[in-house]
């Protein structure tokens, strides 16, 4: 495999993504990435002895997969397959072409021209056709492409010959091609043929898409491929796919060109049951494995409004659409189901079952996990949520998904969706607009994020990912990174997949390094470790996170087996010793994330040299992508460093930093033209760190003056730090005027409502009690009362592990406020026990910044300030929530709104008024 499709990820895929079904349309692609052979064989006589035709993925020129022919044939005589194109016009512009490759020189690329207006003298009822020849392979054992070349002057001179033959002129106007023929050069002894890459077009717009078939004519019944429909299913914490255990690789599509994201490696695609034919049809050709969503809907009248229709003919027609597609994986219901949501939904499975009894459900909830487990036949029980640019540290994060992979059943098959993208309320708050128009500036998410997250989500027991969007992966999203990181993440995962399948429960140990946690995973025959870094402040913006030496003591390895790191850039065997505790290795020059896999078997068929055979197959187009991710990253930074420069707030290492990635990114480059693929890629991502050092520099220097790193809503991420140092010098001309929100000292006696200010409870689906009271008996931070929030296990002996939604909230009352003005926030926090059973502990946010710029606190040593800087929304109301999401006790003080004003013109305070008095 090579870095051809990389080429087509740097032009192609980049292009706006409403135009890939167009482009789909005039040019007929296929990487032979799915489960069928498509090039239907011409017997020869005598037949070739052993054949075996097959999908491969062995060797490809790109993706992962070419279709293979193996065979034994008579000497001279060759033998023939057909591929149908559809109706592609013979003009200047066509092209017709395919990569080969094979173990003999003799395989002829030929094209089946049709005349539409001449009639064939050996069957009238018939057109004429003529056999127009294009290159012959001769690069035995590498890959060559076959062109038809200048097809218009080729076709003229197969006309001549014709015209010779019948004696008479021929119509050559409106010819087409509509077949595709590989001439397969037999000799003595075996002939292997690799076959990839087949592009021809433009088309006929009136061509209709060619669909692959299950069966080839002409094969034995043995040979043929099996179809596979109906032969998916969850079985106990596994997903089966065509007799195998599956490892999910999938993205919601929304536009990008599908074979873009199938040669970036993912191999399930989340479509809208409405998606146009010809683009399910070209996502089959492309091999991917399709989830309709029949639960991401308009609105209609069913149990859940504005989540699922009704189950009824509109429902059945689009479960019909799919039903026999050999490649439907399953049927998703729906994202963010509550236990609210269950009736409906179970409701909405039932009738999808009497359409197709085997499938499984897709379903992505947030609470309510048992009864979705267990009301559900053969669920895929999804949870996710996005803890990039929140309160939300990766640790954290970690801890989310293992106790919901816990309140599922440890029976039950999970996945997650892994976020890609800037969520609705991150682009509205940071850049003023929706997710879906363009972006001028380069945004985030990083790559590396990303990386981090898929790593942790799979050493939290999550047997499938799904990435969200594909619309963040575009040039329009500033998405070239992205993209690139998650081809390199796909490859890895694809390495790593046969020991990822037979997973059992992951442990969580500790390393050398405060900041890095790895989850150790027991495989079949082997023990998969993934090392991550946890440090803090990683989900705004991660820093260098590079080790020279970390040391992992890596509990119960068997006796007998040795440690060998494994990456896209190489697998290499690792210093190791036995010691108390297990078996102690070293990790050199550590950075981000890394995969360690410990094996007793070495030998030619052993999950080390596959994945030795595996690497080095990639290599070369691995060190590729990693130097044009280490490339853009830098375009990206440079970019983003001078606007920080510009609005007077530059870092003195800049220039350093950036020479240096650039000094790194100059060896690779000298590297990769010398044939040094791995020392290429490992300059590469060392070229990565010095730009996450400058980035992490700029953020801890906006950090200096804060309390939290949410205190303005651009203080998130290094993309948005010139926007928050420009808030930031407007705010120092303001004055601070008098806090306008009332009761936020809480010296109300006990038996008084504070006016105005409301309580939210929810432990309706967990065993415990919430409370919210002002006390007294707690030191307050001022004055004689503080407010209290607690929430404690109705079973003291047997607490629970985890919360699923349980919460106490209390919300302020609505200030009233002139529109746009900006406002200083405040609270005394105080949580003298670390709070259990949730990742969220205890949380403050405000009404125009919302629940995701929530600070969030596990604990604190004595009263602690958080400091938040807002600007009043158009509504003209602004509140404050405190909330308690875990089991514990947190206390809140002197609670404030104070508004910002113009101290040079000596404005007076402005009148607010709560909304409810």
């Amino acid at each position: 495999m090579d870095g051809h499709f990389l080429r087509i990820i740097a032009s192609a895929c980049f292009l706006a993504l409403g135009t890939g079904s167009a482009l789909a349309q005039q040019l007929l692609q296929q990487g032979f990435e799915g489960k069928s052979t498509l090039w239907v064989p011409v017997r020869p006589e005598p037949a070739p002895r052993d054949l075996e035709h097959r999908i491969s993925d062995e060797l490809a020129h790109s993706g992962q997969r070419s279709e293979l022919v193996r065979f034994q044939a008579e000497a001279g005589i060759p033998i023939q397959y057909t591929y149908e194109v559809g109706k592609a016009p013979v003009v200047n512009e066509l092209t017709v072409g395919v990569w080969i490759k094979s173990n003999r020189p003799g395989t002829q690329l030929v094209a089946r021209v049709v005349l539409p207006l001449e009639r064939d003298p050996r069957q009238l009822d018939r057109p004429l056709t003529l056999l127009v020849p294009g290159d012959t392979y001769q690069l035995a054992g590498r890959w060559q492409q076959l062109l038809l070349r200048q097809p218009p002057r080729k076709l003229r001179e197969q006309l001549a010959l014709v015209r010779d033959e019948l004696k008479r002129d021929v119509n050559p106007q409106d010819a087409f091609v509509d077949r595709v023929l590989l001439t397969l050069g037999g000799g003595p002894g075996l002939t292997e043929v690799n076959i990839d890459d087949l592009e021809v077009g433009p088309l006929s717009e009136s061509t209709p898409a060619p669909r692959p078939t299950v069966t080839n004519p002409g094969l034995p019944a043995a040979m043929a491929p099996r179809a596979i429909a109906g032969d998916v299913q969850v079985r106990g914490n596994n997903l089966m796919a065509g007799g195998q255990r599956f490892f999910m690789r999938g993205i919601r599509h929304s536009g990008a060109p599908l074979k873009t994201l199938r040669d970036a490696g993912f191999n399930t695609l989340w479509v809208e049951a409405g998606t146009a034919e010809g683009e399910v049809d070209e996502a089959v050709r492309q091999g991917f494995w399709l989830v309709p969503e029949l639960g991401r809907t308009e609105a209609g009248q069913g149990t859940v409004p504005g989540r699922l229709t009704s189950m009824g003919s509109t429902v059945s027609q689009r479960v019909a659409r799919f039903m026999d597609r050999e490649t439907t994986l399953a049927w998703s219901l729906g994202d963010g189901l509550d236990t609210e949501s269950f009736s409906g939904v179970s409701s909405l499975a039932r009738g999808v079952r009497t359409s197709d009894a085997n499938r499984p459900i897709a379903v992505d909830v947030t609470d309510g996990f048992q009864k979705y487990a267990g009301g559900i036949d053969q669920p895929m029980l999804g949870a996710h949520r996005w803890p990039l640019y929140t309160g939300l540290e990766l640790a954290q994060y970690r801890d989310w998904l293992l106790s919901r992979r816990n309140l599922a059943g440890p029976n039950a098959y999970t996945w997650t969706w892994i976020q890609t993208h800037l969520p609705r309320w991150h682009t509205v708050a940071a850049y003023s607009r929706e997710p879906g128009e363009p972006f001028a500036d380069p945004i985030g998410p990083q790559p590396e994020q990303i990386r981090l997250m898929a790593h942790i989500a799979i050493g939290s027991g999550m047997k499938g990912l799904a990435f969200w969007s594909d619309r963040f992966l575009s040039d329009t999203h500033s998405g070239r990174d992205r993209l690139l990181g998650l081809a390199l993440l796909n490859m890895e995962l694809q390495m790593l997949e046969p020991l990822l399948v037979t997973a059992e429960e992951p442990r969580w140990i500790e390393t050398s390094h405060p900041d890095v946690q790895a989850a150790v995973l027991r495989c079949d025959k082997s023990l998969l470790v993934l090392p991550v870094w946890m440090g803090r402040g990683t989900q705004f913006v991660p820093g260098q996170s590079a080790i020279q030496a970390l040391d992992i003591t890596i509990p119960h390895a068997p006796i007998g087996t040795s440690a060998w790191e494994v990456s896209t850039g190489g697998v290499k065997s690792l210093p190791w010793n036995r010691i108390a505790g297990g078996m102690q290795v070293r990790l050199r020059d550590f950075h981000l994330t890394s995969a360690i896999v410990v094996s007793p078997d070495l030998g030619a068929s052993g999950p080390i040299v596959r994945l030795q055979e595996m690497q080095k197959r990639n290599a070369r187009a691995a060190a590729q992508w990693a130097q044009e991710l280490s490339t853009e990253t830098l375009q990206k930074v440079r970019k983003a460093a001078s606007d920080l420069e510009q609005c007077g707030h530059g870092e003195v290492d800049t220039a350093t930093l950036l020479a240096r990635a650039e000094e790194n990114l100059a060896k690779c480059a000298t590297l990769r033209a010398n044939g040094e693929h791995d020392n290429a890629h490992a300059e590469a991502e060392r070229a990565l760190r010095p730009l996450r050092l400058l980035m992490r520099l700029h953020w801890e220097r906006a950090l200096r003056e804060l309390d939290t790193p949410l205190a303005t809503p651009w203080s998130g991420s290094f993309f948005t730090l010139a926007r928050h140092w420009q808030q930031m010098d407007h705010l120092r001309g303001l004055r601070l005027a008098k806090n306008v929100l009332p009761g936020g000292t809480f010296e109300l006696p006990p038996e008084q409502e504070q006016k105005g200010w409301t309580l939210r409870e929810d432990a309706t689906a967990d065993p415990v009690l919430a409370t919210a009271r002002r006390v007294s008996s707690a030191k307050p931070h001022e004055g004689s009362q503080c407010l209290m929030l607690k929430i404690e296990p109705k079973d003291a002996k047997n607490p629970p592990a985890a919360l699923e939604r349980a919460m106490v909230a209390v919300h302020t009352p609505d200030i009233n406020l002139p529109a746009g003005m900006a406002v200083r926030c405040s609270a005394w926090v105080n949580i003298p026990k670390k709070i259990t059973a949730s990742a969220d502990g205890a949380i403050f946010y405000d009404s125009a910044g919302g629940e995701p710029l929530a600070t969030r606190l596990q604990s604190t040593s004595g009263w602690r300030q958080v400091t938040i800087y807002r600007t009043v929304p158009p509504s003209g109301k602004i509140h404050l929530t405190m909330a308690l999401t875990g089991t514990g006790t947190a206390y809140f003080d002197d609670v404030k709104i104070e508004p910002l004003v113009d101290g040079a013109n000596g404005a007076p305070d402005p009148e607010a008024q709560p909304n409810n008095p």
